[in-house]
């Protein structure tokens, strides 16, 4: 099945099921239990959902996260060099 049928598919389910297939997704995507989530369809409870979710220690995974990120002051400068090496 590729991508456009799947999601022709996905748009003919209606609300409810789909909330369940994005929960799903979810929690395949994160690490809390799924006993910490919203378990029916029916339920959708963003503020408990949001909270484990920010609960969850995701230092190990990506240690990059704690570096403070750092724009270069000629970061929006043109770059004629880069236009030049396009047209060629």
């Amino acid at each position: 099945m590729n991508n456009q049928e799947l999601e022709q598919q996905l748009l003919g389910l209606d609300l409810a099921q789909r909330i369940h297939i994005l929960q799903l997704l979810a929690q395949s995507l994160t690490l809390p239990s799924a006993s910490e989530l919203s378990q029916s369809p029916n339920e959708l409870d963003l503020s408990r959902d949001r909270e484990a979710l920010l609960q969850v220690d995701r230092s190990p995974q990506h240690p990059l996260r704690g570096i403070p990120i750092t724009i270069p002051p000629d970061f929006d400068e043109s770059m004629p060099e880069l236009w030049d090496a396009l047209e060629q």
